[in-house]
């Protein structure tokens, strides 16, 4: 750039207009400002150091030539364009940066100078957020492995981020190793504390989950901090991004230096005593049997007759994998304890777990002579192992998978046939099952909800699966050939579903809501697609007369624009951006105004008036428009108020009350509250209230408008004969 240009850029950073700007040049948030062709205007130091230019050398370039047309007319072009159109932008991107790695950054445009109703210059605030988002990424992943760690009573939780060469123990594991709480070492920091003998066999472990995702639970010894040789149950799985790629490993590790201390006390015994109260078998070095004690003979039923010279075959399940039988004749022919699960069938048929631990025995000269086998009799635990997996991934009620269970399934299915982009996780969920409670109880209810969910079951198909996630709530996925096929499914799940259910003698026709997600070509996790079913059934619940809905991209703008908007209406009610207008009645005889109604109106600071008819409905969802409409009671009385002080002649001023406004709290307190504090006669105030009070009536409502009526403040209902209305309520 030019001398003349460089003195031209100093004078903009002396002009008055500009020394704002100049004030925020210390601040390590980026900040630039640049006119609606693109072209920098100016920049902070913290903005030229990222971009390695300095003031002079950006001002009057177009962003494009300094970021790289790609990243651009991709990620910034866009944005720009809606903030030079009016409207701030917010949005996260990625950037890497020279010795630092990829950063995540919060990017917000603004409009600084508006004339004539077009943007002449934007502005940029771009804050780096990445140690925000790593905080939030370091809760969460704390909380799955507290949720693991509570599995297994007196496990400790761990994890290894693969990204970043960083482990991260909780507590118990830390006392485990007598390290300090909060201690988070490196891979290899932790690995170390492994005994020699069992470092290589621990880092293979880890190895084949981080590359392979092989899953491990590995029974070995570490050298804790104060010298302790601890025995440990260390158990790991591998943790995927939504990409299916392996970031990092976690799992839970135990204590389990008492129970190795038994064991080790077994096999001693083993040798020692003939005769013992454990299950107790001695082989030769071809697995041929030698020696059985009265305890084995009593687990198995079979006598020792029966089984000299045969071999264990003789009462093995076969559902034991034979990778297990492999393992442990190359563990004990290399000389060293093998111990583990097998599932035995006894001579009546019947099958049984056993722990067995089978130690090689050697002579006086260390040569093996025998194996021997010590067994302890683990049905009822393993009964208790299963018990416990079937309470966390199956519906006690209908057998069902539950929603941990259903996740865990179609994971599972997904990872053996592949994704499915035709494929679709349906949510439904049964209108009225209090109705159906009260006529039948909750038994008959309970009976129609496992019946329900038997039709699911028969809809699902082979490939399919069903759970129940909620009191009323349900989810299946569907595999079908195409989509064609999937609205076939989906109607004939309708109908099945419209079908009379008997209960007790009485015939039931319910009604159910449909919504469901597509797996489509884009892969997401399970949670992802059971969170989009969840919206796409909310949103039939206002669509009803849809046979179902099915979620989408509009659906999910529709979400957000509707969470956006809740967040502007709390802003507007800290704020006093709402008005009240009011609607003049006037008796035509006379001419005489009579009374007025109060019109809620928003006053957007940038939009400008909003219609009713577009907030208001999303301020009843988020159950906003309690606090609104007591605003919106107060403002009135306010004005009722100020009228008389004025020497205007008093008139009955309506305003409209929402049914939540007196489901929140003593509603009937409230207004008489504000009338006291204003000033106000309770017959100079109408409540309107619309028909939806009715369809929600019950004792507390109903007690509420008794005393407003007592009060003297007069009610009416609005739109009478657009809904509900019942006579017998009005009369009441």
């Amino acid at each position: 750039m030019s001398e003349a240009n460089n003195n031209n850029v100093e004078e903009s950073r002396r002009d008055s207009a500009w020394e704002p700007l100049a004030l925020l040049d210390a601040s390590e948030d980026l900040f630039a400002v640049a006119d609606a062709n693109y072209r920098y205007l100016w920049a902070n130091e913290a903005y030229c150091r990222s971009r390695g230019k300095t003031l002079a050398e950006l001002v009057g370039r177009k962003i494009s030539e300094v970021i790289g047309p790609h990243e651009f007319e991709k990620v910034m072009q866009p944005y720009l364009d809606l903030c030079f159109q009016g409207t701030p932008q917010r949005f996260e991107a990625e950037r890497h940066v020279d010795g630092l790695g990829w950063r995540k950054l919060l990017v917000r445009y603004f409009p600084i100078q508006v004339r004539d109703g077009a943007v002449l210059i934007g502005g940029a605030v771009i804050t780096d957020i990445t140690e925000a988002r790593q905080s939030e990424e370091r809760l969460a992943s704390q909380s799955r492995l507290l949720q693991m760690a509570g599995l297994v009573a007196r496990f400790g939780g761990w994890a290894i981020d693969l990204v970043n060469d960083s482990s991260h123990w909780s507590d118990v594991v830390a006392d485990i190793h007598g390290m300090p709480r909060g201690y988070s070492p490196s891979l290899d920091q932790a690995l170390d504390f492994y005994l020699p003998e069992h470092r290589d066999r621990i880092r293979e472990a880890v190895n084949a989950c981080a590359e392979h995702g092989t899953a491990f639970d590995e029974k070995l010894a570490i050298r804790s901090a104060d010298g302790r040789e601890v025995w440990v149950r260390a158990i790991g799985e591998p943790v995927l991004d939504l990409a299916g790629r392996i970031v990092s490993i976690q799992g839970a590790l135990q204590d389990i230096t008492a129970q190795h201390a038994r064991e080790k006390a077994l096999n001693w015994q083993a040798q020692i005593i003939r005769q013992s109260p454990a299950p107790m078998m001695v082989t030769d070095l071809e697995g041929r049997i030698e020696y059985v004690n009265a305890a084995f003979e009593k687990s198995s039923g079979y006598t020792s007759s029966e089984l000299l010279g045969q071999t264990p075959v003789r009462i093995r399940s076969d559902n034991t994998p034979q990778s297990v039988y492999r393992d442990l004749w190359a563990t004990i022919s290399a000389g060293k304890v093998w111990t583990g699960e097998l599932q035995n069938r006894r001579k009546d048929g019947s099958l049984y777990w056993e722990k067995e631990v089978i130690t090689p025995i050697a002579d006086k000269k260390g040569r093996v002579i025998h194996y021997a086998a010590i067994k302890e009799d683990i049905t009822s635990l393993k009964e208790a192992e299963q018990e416990l997996s079937r309470m966390a991934f199956e519906d006690p009620l209908t057998g069902l998978y539950s929603r941990n269970g259903f996740a865990r399934h179609l994971d599972r299915w997904i990872e053996k046939h592949g994704w499915s982009s035709f494929g679709a996780v349906v949510m439904v969920d049964i209108m009225g099952l209090r109705d159906i409670n009260d006529a039948v109880g909750y038994e008959g209810g309970d009976r129609l909800l496992v019946e329900f969910g038997q039709r699911l079951v028969a809809q699902a198909g082979e490939h399919g699966c069903v759970g129940r996630i909620g009191g009323d709530e349900f989810v299946l996925f569907l595999s079908p050939a195409s989509d064609e096929v999937l609205q076939d499914c989906l109607a004939q799940l309708a109908e099945s579903l419209s079908a009379p259910f008997e209960i007790d003698g009485l015939v039931f026709e319910i009604s159910s809501r449909l919504g469901f997600s597509r797996l489509a070509e884009q892969q997401r996790s399970i949670e992802d697609l059971l969170r989009e079913a969840e919206r796409a059934l909310f949103q039939h619940r206002e669509q009803p007369s849809e046979p179902w809905v099915a979620h989408s991209r509009a659906l999910e703008d529709e979400i957000r624009q509707r969470v956006e908007l809740t967040r502007e209406l709390r802003v507007a009610l800290e704020n006093e951006q709402f008005e009240l207008h009011f609607q003049p009645k006037v008796d035509l005889a006379s001419g005489k105004l009579v009374a007025c109604e109060a019109l809620l109106r928003w006053n957007h600071p940038e939009r400008g008036m909003v219609s009713p008819g577009t907030f208001i409905p999303t301020a009843e969802k988020s159950q906003l428009i309690a606090p609104i409409g007591d605003w919106a009671l107060r403002r009135a009385c306010q004005h009722l108020r100020e009228w008389r002080d004025a020497g205007l002649e008093p008139v009955r001023v309506a305003v409209n009350v929402s049914v939540i406004q007196f489901q929140t709290g003593d509603f009937a307190s409230r207004v008489r509250t504000v009338l006291e504090e204003c000033g106000v006669a309770p017959h100079e105030l109408a409540l309107e209230i619309t028909e939806s009070v009715f369809e929600r009536e019950a004792d507390l409502l109903l007690s509420q408008m008794l005393r407003l009526r007592e009060m003297g403040v007069w009610l009416s209902l609005d739109d009478f004969g657009t809904g509900y209305s019942s006579l017998l309520y009005l009369q009441r």
